[in-house]
C-alpha cells in the first residue's frame, strides 16, 4: 500500500508487510473493460486506483469521494458514515484514476459530462466486494463516488440494521389491508435503500403475497416475488398487472416525479406499496410527496406511514468502557431509572506503568465499530392527517407524533445507550450533525 492507511502497528514499528491489493474483477453490467486499447491509461491510473482502494477497503470504508480540489484530486474514506482524509493527488492522476474507476465500471470514458452509474466486482484478502460507482461532473474535472459492499454481510434482514421487534410490528400493522404508501424517506447516500429493503423485509412474507418492481441490486430477495417485464408495458400497466395477481404488498423503486406519484394514487385504495423517497428526513419526505402528489390532502390521504432514518455508529464491543452515570444525567437523557452502567470509548491510553496501550485490533482504536439504525415514524392517523392539512408546522407535527406515542429517533437513540450500544457523545453528534 502506498498511502498508509489500514497498516497494524506491527507493520509500522517493523518491516511493512505488504497485502496483496484489490483485484477487480469485471463490470457489474458485463461490459468489459478494453485494457490493450487504453494502455496509457491503465500505466498511469491502475496501480494508484488499486492501492487506493485497497486501503480504503482495508479501513472499512464503506463509501469513497474522488473530488476535483483545483489543481489537486482529494479522496476521502467514509467509515461508519465519519469523513477520513486520504490521499491528495495531483489533478493528472486523479483524473487518470477516475477514469481507469470508470473503465473498469462499465463506463463511457468519453462522457465527462453527464452523471453515470455502474460498478465493479473485487476481492481483497479473499472478501468478495461490489463496488458501485457513480459520477457527476464538477468544476475541475470529474466527481466519483464508490460504495463499497461486502457481499458476505449484505444486510439483507430486518435485524441486520437493527429494525426493532417493537417497530417491525408496527410495520407490520401498516401494511395490512391492501391500502395505501408507506414510505421511506432518507438524504442520498444515507442508507435509504438498505433501510427501506429492510422494511419491507419486516413484513411476513410466509403471511403476505410481496411483489418487487425495484432493483434488488445485491440483496437477497428470497420469498419476494419479482416482476416479469414486458415490453411495452407501462408503470400503470404493471401495478395494474400486480394487482389481479392478488398481491398484498409492492415495493415499489424510488419516487421521483410527478407522473409517478400519480400512478401510486390511482391504486392507493387497491394494494399497499413500500417506496423510499430523498429528502432529509420523515417531514421533509412527507411535504415533498405532497407536493408531488398534487397536494397535501391528497398526499396524506395516500400515506399510511413516513419513517426517517438515521444511522448511528455502534461502540465496539471488544474495547468499549464502562461507567457509572451520574444520577441527575440519567434523569435529564430521560433514560430509565434502573440504568447502572453505561458505556464509552476507551479514555485510558497509558497503562499504571506509564506504558502506551496497545488500541483495540478489532476496531484500530477507532472505539466504534460498524452502524445500527434509529427510526421515527410518523403515522397517517385521522388526527394527525387532520394536522397537516390544517398547515402545520414540521415541528408540531413531530409534536404531535411524540404526543401521540409514534416511534422517534429520541426514543429509539436513548434506547441504544440505555442497551449499552452507542454512547452519549455519538448520541448528541447525529443530533447535532442533524
Amino acid at each position: 500500500m502506498i498511502f498508509g492507511f489500514g497498516k497494524s502497528r506491527e507493520e509500522e514499528e517493523e518491516e511493512e508487510e505488504e497485502i496483496e491489493p484489490v483485484s477487480f474483477q469485471g463490470a457489474l453490467n458485463g461490459q468489459p473493460a478494453n485494457l490493450k486499447e487504453n494502455a496509457r491509461l491503465v500505466k498511469a491510473g491502475l496501480m494508484p486506483a488499486k492501492n487506493i482502494i485497497t486501503d480504503g477497503l482495508a479501513i472499512r470504508a464503506e463509501f469513497m469521494r474522488f473530488e476535483p480540489k483545483g489543481e489537486r484530486y482529494q479522496v476521502v474514506f467514509y467509515v461508519d458514515g465519519v469523513a477520513n482524509p486520504g490521499p491528495r493527488l495531483s489533478k493528472q492522476q486523479g483524473m487518470a484514476v477516475v477514469q481507469i474507476i470508470k473503465l473498469l465500471s462499465g463506463l463511457n470514458i468519453q462522457e465527462r459530462k453527464r452523471p453515470q452509474s455502474g460498478g465493479v466486482f473485487a476481492e481483497l484478502e479473499e472478501v468478495s466486494y461490489q463496488l458501485r460507482v457513480s459520477t457527476s461532473p464538477a468544476e475541475g474535472g470529474e466527481r466519483l463516488s464508490i460504495k463499497a459492499i461486502n457481499v458476505k454481510e449484505p444486510l439483507d434482514r430486518a435485524d441486520d440494521i437493527g429494525i426493532t421487534e417493537e417497530n417491525k410490528e408496527k410495520i407490520r400493522e401498516l401494511s395490512k389491508g391492501r391500502n395505501g404508501l408507506i414510505l421511506v424517506s432518507g438524504a442520498p447516500n444515507s442508507g435509504t435503500t438498505t433501510t427501506t429493503f429492510g422494511v419491507v423485509r419486516s413484513v411476513d412474507a410466509y403471511q403476505y403475497t410481496i411483489f418487487s418492481i425495484a432493483d434488488p441490486e445485491h440483496r437477497d430477495f428470497s420469498h419476494i416475488a419479482t416482476l416479469e417485464r414486458k415490453e411495452g408495458d407501462t408503470f400503470d400497466d404493471e401495478l395494474r398487472r400486480i394487482i389481479r395477481m392478488e398481491a398484498d404488498i409492492i415495493y415499489l423503486y424510488p419516487i421521483k416525479d410527478e407522473e409517478y406519484v400519480k400512478s401510486v394514487l390511482n391504486v392507493k385504495d387497491d394494494i399497499s406499496m413500500i417506496a423510499e423517497i430523498a429528502a432529509k428526513d420523515s417531514v421533509a419526505g412527507l411535504i415533498k410527496f405532497c407536493k408531488l402528489a398534487g397536494g397535501v390532502e391528497a398526499g396524506v390521504n395516500a400515506l399510511r406511514c413516513v419513517i426517517g432514518h438515521k444511522l448511528i455508529r455502534t461502540l465496539c464491543d471488544e474495547c468499549k468502557e464502562a461507567f457509572r452515570p451520574n444520577p441527575k444525567m440519567i434523569e435529564k437523557m430521560g433514560l430509565p431509572k434502573s440504568t447502572k452502567m453505561l458505556y464509552r470509548p476507551p479514555r485510558q491510553t497509558v497503562d499504571e506503568e506509564g506504558n502506551e496501550i496497545e488500541p483495540c485490533e478489532k476496531c484500530d482504536g477507532l472505539g466504534y465499530y460498524g452502524r445500527t439504525l434509529m427510526l421515527e415514524i410518523i403515522e397517517m392517523t385521522d388526527e394527525m392527517k387532520q394536522l397537516i392539512i390544517g398547515g402545520a408546522e414540521p415541528g408540531k407535527i413531530r409534536a404531535f407524533a411524540k404526543k401521540q406515542g409514534m416511534p422517534t429517533f429520541q426514543k429509539d437513540g436513548i434506547r441504544l445507550v440505555a442497551e449499552g450500544k452507542v454512547s452519549l457523545d455519538e448520541l448528541q453528534r447525529v443530533f447535532k450533525s442533524s
